[in-house]
């Protein structure tokens, strides 16, 4: 069901591999935009993109780890080149580690906090 028209955006979803992620890419995709998608697992990330090409819309699929700065910006930089403007990003990559082991907090930040701050630096780029 359409719920809003997005025709002619370009939406970025990160952690786009599962969950809620996928969820998110394949809503944008039924209501017209064209929806590049992130993830570390990119075997599952082919997955989704053949479901959001049988949609009709574009979709490339990006392995991306967004705790890492240097991938952030290559991917975004790759994504500028495929799609021009980007007109949307759904932050979605997060994690959860059990525990108070000092090294899974410095992952939980890294991904949670850091990597929302470097994606969203380099789609406003574009944007303002």
């Amino acid at each position: 069901m359409k719920m809003f028209d997005l025709t002619g955006k370009v939406a970025v979803v990160t952690g786009a591999s599962s969950g809620l992620g996928v969820q998110y890419a394949k809503v944008l995709a039924e209501n017209g935009a064209d929806v590049a998608i992130l993830a570390r697992r990119e075997s599952k990330l082919e997955e989704v993109k053949k479901e959001i090409l049988a949609m009709g819309r574009k979709c490339e699929a990006y392995q991306c780890d967004v705790a890492k700065e240097e991938d952030v910006v290559n991917t975004f930089a790759k994504i500028e080149k495929d799609f021009g403007k980007i007109d949307i990003l759904v932050n979605n990559a997060g994690v959860v580690y059990p525990g108070n082991d000092t090294a899974d907090w410095d992952k939980v930040i890294d991904i949670n906090l850091r990597a929302v701050f470097l994606t969203v630096r380099e789609a406003m780029k574009g944007m303002v």
